[in-house]
């Protein structure tokens, strides 16, 4: 009988003990879902350019009569729905919010969000790709030539776009369409034969396919030519256009592809953005996007090439950010073990360690810091509640004056076993952290960044026998925007094994 008991009673603190945790877990659940937030993007990520989807939950009580859209600090517009399409190729940080107008007359508001705009993205199939971290990589969208997104982990935050390669990958359409994606992308070079990476479609039977693939997705990006349409030898992708079976409304942007032979530097990229980007926007008038492009050619083992390479990569990237017109882009990154085209690699597949120009697609075109401090601060919300305002609010409410940091200083750079730094910086009262910048170049061409609410901070994964420079800054919190200090002095360091 005293057997029963202990057990009795050991079954109901067990119970108990569940149940306290279960509804512990419920209401933290049931608090995330009902909060009124905006759930897309999310604060401080990185995304493709072209359609934004700003996307947003319900208010926690009442009845919306409609939304006010906030973007950059400035009302765009109303809508009724939880969803707004916003379209910018700004390569910068935005920030927004939104404000639910209930039809008892009441407001409630979201925090503000920040989000980077960028245009660069990853071409890659699984051996190409699976070493990688996009995120880190600060880019804002991928593609693998086929209808199905990776299932690595570091791939989960970043935008997929599915691509019907050719006329054999049309049944997988309806399976593209179940998944509500934004992009796809059509045709993979099928002005080329297989033996040389291209679908191969003969035009009419593209032209009499496309059909097809409309309404699969928000936006249809054109078959990918891979000659250029402006090109004398970019028959293939005229005869499309101009064809009666393509209702010419259905394509939302023009894919395009380049490859130089032996041409780099500054001179090939500027050839590139006039007679391929620039020449083929004034054809049709059509957002282009730049799925596959690089310098063909040269081998990775020769430094005098791969300089070339490198500076027709900074140019281009300068260039294809200025244009309004172009949406995103994609380097080709050829492997290093490629004796033809290896001064072309970003990155070594098996390790999916970058190269060089790999660090210059990284750190090159990445979105800016909005112009003025504050000038997108959501005003109706102090920045520590919970996002949930009444009408009580006076719209007229400023941020409170927020002066900036005191300058920053290194107080020590130390080797730590593994390829890492620690990084010590004299401590400044009153501050919310630190950025901290370090570059394997003096000047800085080039160069990673961490931020730290600590004073200490160890960077990771260097290079050994690598001579690294650092400078950090301090940093306060003015409204829902980070306003910085200036930089202290550079201090260098050689990473020992």
């Amino acid at each position: 009988m005293k057997v029963l008991k202990k057990i009795t009673i050991l079954v109901l603190v067990v119970a108990m003990a569940f149940s306290v945790n279960v509804t512990g877990t419920f209401t933290e659940s049931v608090k995330a879902a009902t909060e009124f937030q905006i759930t897309s993007p999310t604060n401080e990520s990185i995304v493709g350019a072209g359609h934004v989807y700003i996307d947003w939950n319900n208010p926690t009580s009442g009845t919306v009569s409609k939304y006010n859209i906030y973007i950059d600090g400035n009302y765009v517009t109303s809508t009724n729905t939880n969803r707004y399409d916003y379209y910018t190729t700004s390569v910068k940080y935005h920030t927004t919010w939104i404000e639910a107008v209930l039809s008892n007359g009441s407001k409630e508001y979201t925090k503000t969000v920040k989000f980077g705009v960028s245009k660069k993205g990853l071409a890659v199939n699984n051996d190409m790709g699976r070493r990688l971290d996009p995120v880190a990589m600060n880019m804002g969208w991928y593609y693998t030539w086929g209808t199905t997104p990776f299932s690595y982990t570091t791939y989960k935050q970043i935008e997929f776009v599915p691509m019907i390669w050719g006329t054999g990958s049309e049944s997988q359409l309806d399976a593209i369409a179940k998944k509500n994606y934004k992009y796809l992308l059509g045709y993979n070079e099928p002005d080329m034969k297989g033996d040389v990476g291209g679908s191969n479609i003969n035009v009419n039977v593209a032209a009499s396919h496309w059909a097809k693939l409309t309404g699969k997705s928000d936006y249809l990006g054109a078959p990918a030519p891979a000659l250029c349409p402006a090109w004398n030898s970019g028959t293939w992708f005229r005869t499309f256009m101009d064809s009666d079976l393509v209702d010419k409304s259905t394509i939302d942007f023009i894919p395009l592809h380049c490859y130089y032979g032996t041409y780099g530097g500054a001179a090939g990229a500027n050839t590139f953005l006039k007679e391929v980007v620039d020449a083929t926007y004034n054809m049709y008038h059509k957002p282009i996007w730049i799925t596959e492009f690089a310098v063909s050619g040269w081998g990775y083992s020769n430094a005098s090439n791969r300089k070339q390479v490198e500076a027709f990569l900074k140019t281009a990237i300068e260039g294809l950010n200025k244009r309004s017109y172009v949406e995103r882009y994609s380097w080709f990154s050829f492997n290093t073990t490629d004796n033809s085209n290896g001064a072309s690699a970003l990155w070594t597949n098996s390790t999916g360690k970058l190269t060089d120009l790999g660090n210059i697609y990284v750190n090159n075109g990445n979105p800016t810091e909005l112009a003025a401090q504050g000038s997108a601060v959501n005003k109706y919300q102090p920045s520590s509640d919970n996002g949930s305002n009444n009408s009580s609010n006076n719209n007229n409410n400023t941020q409170p004056q927020v002066n900036k940091p005191a300058r920053a200083k290194i107080s020590k750079l130390k080797n730590v076993k593994g390829r890492k730094v620690k990084v010590s910086i004299k401590k400044i009262k009153k501050v919310k952290g630190y950025q901290i910048k370090y570059s394997d170049n003096k000047k800085f061409n080039g160069y990673w960044q961490k931020n730290s609410k600590k004073n200490t901070y160890t960077v990771k994964k260097l290079d050994k026998k690598t001579k690294y420079y650092f400078k950090v800054r301090a940093y306060v919190i003015n409204g829902n925007k980070k306003l910085y200090g200036s930089y202290s002095k550079v201090k260098s360091i050689t990473v020992k094994k």
